[in-house]
């Protein structure tokens, strides 16, 4: 009976550790996935490395998942590959210097198109108001008569008779 009940033991402490260490590889592999996703791949920088298809990507994609399994956390893993490669390894450049201005930039030129739009419908729109016939008659003449167009064919003809 004894020998039953430590057997079942060891193997519920079994069981355990192949969940825990189960979840313990899911949460790996999730974590990794992130980190990929912030990386740009080091042979082209055109693309993240959990896209890119190349060996440097692979690299980096193997190196990302021991560096977890020995316990380095996200940061740590991102700031090792920004001393080696430089900021351009990352997919979303630091808020700092000149590239502050990726941050702030559009936000202001939104602001400023938009203001833009204002002042111009307001012009077009006052202008517009002041061309009415009732503005024009409030103005105190008479809108001019448009000529015909007998007028203007009087008057081309004119003209082609003088250049003969």
């Amino acid at each position: 009976m004894l020998l039953a009940l430590l057997l079942a033991l060891t193997t519920t402490v079994a069981a355990d550790q192949a969940a825990n260490q189960g979840a313990n590889q899911a949460a790996l592999e999730t974590e990794a996935r992130k980190i990929e996703a912030e990386l740009i791949a080091p042979c082209c920088w055109s693309q993240q490395v959990s896209v890119h298809q190349s060996p440097a990507a692979d690299e980096v994609r193997k190196d990302v998942r021991l560096r977890l399994a020995r316990g380095q956390t996200h940061q740590q893993i991102l700031d090792d590959y920004v001393v080696q490669f430089g900021t351009r390894i990352l997919a979303e450049p630091p808020a700092q210097g000149f590239t502050r201005m990726l941050y702030v930039l559009p936000p202001i030129l939104l602001l400023a198109g938009a203001g833009l739009v204002v002042i111009l419908v307001r012009r077009f729109s006052s202008q517009a108001a002041a061309g009415t016939p009732d503005a024009a008659a409030a103005g105190g003449g008479p809108p001019r008569a448009r000529p015909s167009d007998q007028t203007y064919d009087d008057r081309l003809e004119d003209e082609l008779s003088n250049l003969d």
